[in-house]
Formats: C-alpha cells, sequence, structure tokens
C-alpha cells in the first residue's frame, strides 16, 4: 500500500460555503492594529490589563498619552470604559493585545500585513480590530487592506480558531459609511467576518460586542456607558438603510417611557447583499455561536491526532463530538438539525472527516402587535 502522508499531524478546519438559497460565554480577547502617531512605536504585541496602562508613554511601556491625537488610544479609552463591570456578575474585559503601527497610513499596506501574520501568534485572540482608515482615505487602499485581513483570518481558521474582524471610518458620515458597503464592492468588502461600526463610540460597540455572550444578540442589553439620548436623530428610514448596508450602530430604543441606548442590530458587512444573497451567517451572533461550536470540537478532534485508529477510539470521536454539539442544544444555542458526523476518509486511511451543519438560535428581531376595540358590553352595570 503507498503511504499517503503528505503533511504534519493535524485537525484542519475548512470554511463551508454559505448557503444563500437557504432560509466562550465570558468576554472574548481582542487584538487592536492601529494608529497612534508614535514615531517609534514599540515593535510586537503589547498586553494591556486597563486603559490606565496603556495611557502611557512609549518609553514608560504605554502607547501615548492623548486620545484627541491618538486613534488607537482614543478606542482603547471607550473600550475600556464600557467594559468596565459595573455588577458583580456582569461579563468584564480580562486584557487586550494591541499593536501599535505609530505613523502607518493607508498608501502603504506592509506594516497592516505583518501586523495580521503577528497577530495570529497569540492564539486566545478572536476579535481583530483593525484604527485608524478616515472617510478621507482613499477607499480601493482600505478596502485592499481589509482583504488581506479577511484573507489572513480565513487562513488562519484552518487551525481551529475563527476570527471576526472590526473596523470603522473616523468622521465617517452615515452616508459615506453606506457607501463603504455598496453592491460594487461586493466580491470584497460584504463579509460574514467583518463588521463595519459607525465611529462614534467605536470602542464602546467594540466592548459591548465582547461582553456579550456569543449565543446572544449583542443589541439586547442596553451599554454600561452610554446615558439616553444621544443617538435619537436619526429617523426610521436612515436607520432601515444603515441596517440594510451592513452598518453596526447605536440606537436610543424607546420602550414607553423608557429609553434604551442599544446597539441597532450587530450585523455584518455581509448584510449588504441583496436580501437573497445574504449568507446564512450574516448577523454577528450567529457566525459568533458557530465559531464556539467550532472551537470546542476543533480541541475534541485534536485528541485524536496520533492515537491509534481502531474501531474503539473512532467511536470516542464521534463520542466526544456528540457531546459537545447535545451540550449546545441543551443550552438552546444551537437548533435541532446541528450534527457532526466523524468518519475515516474513503480514499485515505489516515484521515478522518468531520462534516456537519449548525444551526444557530435565532433572535427575535420584529414583533408584530395589534389589539381590536371591541363595542362596551351593555349588560356590564345596566340594570
Amino acid at each position: 500500500m503507498t503511504i499517503t502522508i503528505t503533511e504534519t499531524p493535524k485537525v484542519r478546519y475548512y470554511e463551508s460555503d454559505s448557503n444563500p438559497g437557504l432560509s466562550g460565554e465570558g468576554a472574548q480577547i481582542p487584538i487592536f492594529i492601529g494608529i497612534t502617531g508614535n514615531n517609534s512605536p514599540t515593535a510586537g504585541i503589547q498586553k494591556f490589563k486597563s486603559y490606565t496602562a496603556a495611557e502611557r508613554t512609549v518609553a514608560n511601556g504605554g502607547i501615548g498619552t492623548d486620545p484627541a491625537t491618538n486613534p488607537l488610544l482614543a478606542v482603547l479609552k471607550d473600550f475600556f470604559a464600557e467594559g468596565r463591570k459595573n455588577e458583580a456578575d456582569d461579563i468584564g474585559i480580562p486584557y487586550v493585545y494591541v499593536i501599535d503601527l505609530g505613523n502607518a497610513t493607508v498608501a502603504n499596506a506592509a506594516p497592516w500585513v505583518a501586523a495580521m501574520e503577528t497577530a495570529k501568534i497569540k492564539r486566545e485572540i478572536t476579535n481583530e480590530v483593525y484604527v485608524g482608515f478616515k472617510a478621507t482615505d482613499d477607499k480601493a487602499k482600505v478596502i485592499s487592506i481589509l482583504t488581506s485581513a479577511l484573507a489572513s483570518i480565513k487562513a488562519d481558521n484552518e487551525y481551529g480558531n475563527p476570527r471576526i474582524a472590526y473596523t470603522t471610518l473616523i468622521g465617517a458620515t452615515d452616508a459615506q459609511l453606506m457607501a463603504f458597503t455598496d453592491d460594487e464592492q461586493e466580491a470584497f468588502i460584504q463579509n460574514p467576518r467583518l463588521g463595519l461600526c459607525e465611529p462614534k463610540y467605536f470602542g464602546r460597540i467594540l466592548a459591548k460586542i465582547m461582553t456579550t455572550p456569543y449565543y446572544e444578540e449583542p443589541g439586547y442589553t442596553d451599554f454600561r456607558s452610554i446615558a439616553p439620548g444621544e443617538f435619537n436623530n436619526r429617523t426610521p428610514s436612515v436607520e432601515n438603510d444603515m441596517q440594510d448596508h451592513g452598518i453596526i450602530f447605536i440606537k436610543d430604543e424607546l420602550a414607553g417611557s423608557e429609553i434604551h441606548p442599544r446597539i441597532n442590530l450587530a450585523v455584518s458587512t455581509a448584510f449588504a447583499a441583496s436580501v437573497d444573497a445574504r449568507p446564512n451567517d450574516c448577523l454577528l451572533h450567529a457566525r459568533r455561536n458557530v465559531d464556539q461550536l467550532i472551537r470546542e470540537v476543533y480541541v475534541a478532534l485534536y485528541r485524536q491526532i496520533k492515537r491509534n485508529e481502531t474501531e474503539t477510539n473512532l467511536i470516542y470521536c464521534q463520542t466526544d463530538v456528540d457531546v459537545i454539539v447535545n451540550k449546545f442544544l441543551d443550552a438552546g444555542h444551537m437548533m435541532d438539525g446541528t450534527a457532526i458526523d466523524v468518519v475515516e476518509s474513503d480514499v485515505n486511511p489516515y484521515r478522518l472527516i468531520a462534516d456537519g451543519v449548525s444551526v444557530p438560535v435565532n433572535s427575535t428581531d420584529f414583533i408584530g402587535f395589534s389589539m381590536y376595540v371591541e363595542a362596551p358590553n351593555a349588560t356590564i352595570g345596566g340594570n
């Protein structure tokens, strides 16, 4: 028999194409990659547990001291403000990673691309945040950098840690944000692993998403650090347009006399595709939910690497995967139809194939409410 081992032992995850024709609890760890304006930034990855730690000179281990002139520092200031725990059972942000690109510009993609690869070193990172793009930047160059980021994330997905990228355009109007995801850019920028946020409180939006359980819509609860009344100026028509263009934005939601500042809907830029072409994972809470399932199944499958491929061990492997899937089903995070089958390859005896379908739980995004007023009953009090 011909030996068909051509790669080092490993588990690889392959992202299945979304089918548009078919209708870890705890904070997730981000890495911030972006512009600070520092002439001699610290090389490599830095780790900060608080805004105070980041708000220091480069010589003292920080990334700068003035958020008014330092885009990356400004985002971290907002991020830690929203990520701060108000109650004992709140999900908190233990730490963040940062790559300081100093005076980088979109005209030279090299520093950005190098940072993307460096960011893959820290395996607990689940979110990559790109900071420093401006509304006045060359759109094609920004899209080129983001396309590289998404390609880097896709390639790294194979090693069991799928990530989502987030960015904004500093100083952008609503119209400029929507123009960024227009259909003309469909092949490049409409992607279920990219979140484009409004620039105001970009860092707080990120912290809200990353302190929301992976199986929950990030717009379900109020912001911790934003008071009611700041986001009530958009008309319903504009809000609909922004949502349809795949923009994540904040709105004041009304419930009687109460005002709730919340994320409107955590959409990815893939939501900007036409309705019949939106992929199944165009909402971030669905994508994040499935990603968590992928991470846990990957670890379970890894136990089989280099273990004897006996019938008993294959049963163990399938059982381990079934336990994880059932845990998601029992918790209500996945719905019926979610299943993963582990089988031996019929063309290569050294390979196992895990093939599955995930059906993440929906969120309720519209409630129709009507009431009919009937004539009073004439017999009541009518003697």
